[in-house]
């Protein structure tokens, strides 16, 4: 164990029947002894003379900050596995690492949280109901969210954390969390996802552990901040105070236990990127940096890799690692929250549905401060909202079919922009509920339903046109039609090689009838509707088409 402040440190162990033996301090600061063992299975934990400011001087027992696996039981033992006379944390024989994956522009991201994507009502694996979602019944959806159009999933935290919450208070950032399953469990959902071609997220959790870590209850001011010098509203847990030396072992403890977790992480269980929540309080850029270098490094040459930042307030200035910023690219909020004030027509954070100037500076990478659609997520919700159906009933009293028709609104401006396109689990049927940190598996069921089976099929088809056409992922971006006193929308996509599509929505949710287009450059010639398959022409520039409540259409110039 690495425990340089505390005064002693020892070992209890199933193979010492509980026991407590000593360990001996190194001058690097580690603790250790030497067991022989046989082949199997064990149990340990350390018992340490803490010197945290709660519990100074009392012995603590704590499981192994760097252990992979903790037992389910209240005792919160490391598990140890000895094969072949060696330590063993995983062991997985990878099978798809060869599999092409697709580069950090060309995704659509579905954001799932492991214990609530299944087990649901109507979710039934192999003929039973299941049990609380873990690795293994993600897995077997995969071919599901495949079929969706899906190619990368973002976890929530999968890392070892109390209760049955998202797991943003993290108790390690070693172990995985016991309750999804195992080590090997979560290798194979990687590896599965892979041979689909999908990349995999995780969600990381660095800014902040929970109070009952190891780390803190061993020696608090070593690791984290004392007093935490955030406001109170960013107070979440111990805070790692990135800024601490250790002049004596010329370390930054907080330093390197992140680093050696982001190796491990990106090494052993073959993520091809991480999330990073709550940069805003990690705040200190050059520190971020340092930790996306280690987790790129690990990864770089091997395959493509992505670090997202959840920088709230925004500040583009995040992103944008090639020109020397921390993180490849950062969640676009601001243009969730104008998203879900359009699709509810109401103020939604200082955001109002009728901007249509907001809206074409959020939409533009070359206005947004982002400069490229490859460095900022898009939304319209994600675990920290409450489900945008659920706005609509809730906060503007649409239901029914009004309230589908204004999703799909959503969805298409979602779909069709500049940016990474993002799905919350569970948003491409209309699934709809409050935020809750309690458990609230997805209803399965709502599929049996006409209007939540035809969303996702809407899903599916605009997903599939943005993987078939590259004008929707290139930044190439126009506003052709902004018409405030009708609130009608529209913008021009397109990319260098002169693929271009063209998309008119009607914000309201009554009847625009007739609609035109001209003075956009568009050239003449026969156009698709791609959600509703008709075709139009193009004569004179001018492109004519109608548009009822709520619709959204996208034509594709044909050739």
């Amino acid at each position: 164990m690495f425990a340089p402040r505390n005064p002693a440190v020892r070992l209890v162990a199933s193979w010492t029947d509980w026991k407590p033996v000593d360990l001996e301090r190194s001058d690097d600061g580690w603790w250790r002894t030497r067991v022989n063992l046989p082949d199997g299975d064990y149990e340990y934990k350390f018992r340490a003379t803490s010197v945290s400011y709660f519990s100074l001087d009392k012995e603590v027992d704590v499981f192994d900050p760097y252990g992979v696996s903790i037992s389910e039981d209240a005792e919160e033992n490391t598990i140890l596995r000895v094969r072949g006379g060696k330590r063993v944390d995983v062991a997985y024989a990878w099978k798809h690492d060869d599999v092409p994956l697709p580069s950090n522009r060309d995704l659509v991201i579905y954001e799932l949280h492991v214990g609530d994507f299944t087990g649901g009502q109507g979710d039934r694996g192999r003929g039973r109901e299941y049990e609380k979602g873990r690795f293994k019944h993600v897995a077997e959806k995969l071919d599901y969210l495949r079929d969706l159009g899906i190619n990368c999933i973002e976890l929530l935290p999968v890392k070892e954390f109390p209760g049955k919450g998202w797991g943003y208070s993290l108790r390690s950032l070693f172990a995985v969390e016991n309750s999804y399953g195992s080590p090997e469990e979560l290798c194979r959902l990687v590896d599965e996802a892979h041979a689909r071609g999908m990349r995999v997220l995780i969600d990381g959790v660095y800014n902040h552990a929970d109070s009952e870590s190891p780390l803190a209850k061993l020696s608090y001011e070593y690791w984290y901040h004392n007093p935490n010098p955030d406001p109170e509203e960013m107070q979440w847990g111990p805070k790692f105070n990135y800024g601490y030396y250790d002049a004596e072992l010329g370390v930054y403890p907080a330093r390197k236990y992140v680093n050696e977790s982001l190796e491990f992480w990106v090494g052993t269980f073959h993520i091809d990127g991480i999330r990073f929540d709550a940069t805003r309080a990690i705040a200190d850029f050059k520190v971020m940096r340092e930790l996306t270098d280690v987790a790129h490094r690990k990864a770089d040459g091997i395959k493509p890799f992505f670090t997202v930042a959840e920088h709230v307030p925004e500040d583009p200035a995040i992103a944008g690692r090639d020109d020397g910023a921390p993180m490849d690219a950062a969640w676009q909020d601001g243009l969730a929250r104008l998203l879900q004030a359009i699709v509810i027509w109401r103020e939604v954070d200082g955001n109002v549905p009728t901007d249509l100037a907001a809206l074409a500076t959020k939409l533009n990478p070359a206005i947004n401060g982002y400069k490229r659609g490859d460095r900022f997520v898009n939304f319209i919700g994600n675990h920290d909202f409450h489900r945008i159906l659920y706005l609509l009933g809730h906060d503007a009293g649409v239901f029914d079919e009004a309230a589908f028709r204004r999703v799909k609104l959503g969805t298409a401006l979602l779909l069709t922009a500049p940016g990474i396109p993002m799905l919350w689990m569970g948003q491409e049927f209309g699934f709809s509920a409050a935020k809750s940190l309690e458990p609230r598996p997805l209803d399965w069921t709502l599929l049996k339903n006409d209007r939540n089976s035809d969303l996702l099929e809407f899903h599916r088809k605009l997903i599939a046109a943005r993987h078939a056409h590259a004008a929707f992922r290139a930044d190439g971006f126009n506003v052709v039609l902004s018409d405030a006193e009708r609130s009608l929308f529209g913008y021009k996509r397109f990319d260098e090689a002169g693929e271009m599509a063209v998309v008119l929505a009607n914000l309201l949710d009554r009847d625009a009838g007739g609609v035109e287009v001209s003075g956009a450059g568009l050239p003449d010639g026969a156009y698709v509707e791609l959600i509703h398959g008709d075709e139009v022409s193009v004569e004179g520039g001018v492109l004519r088409t109608t548009l009822g409540p709520s619709e959204a259409k996208v034509f594709l110039r044909r050739g």
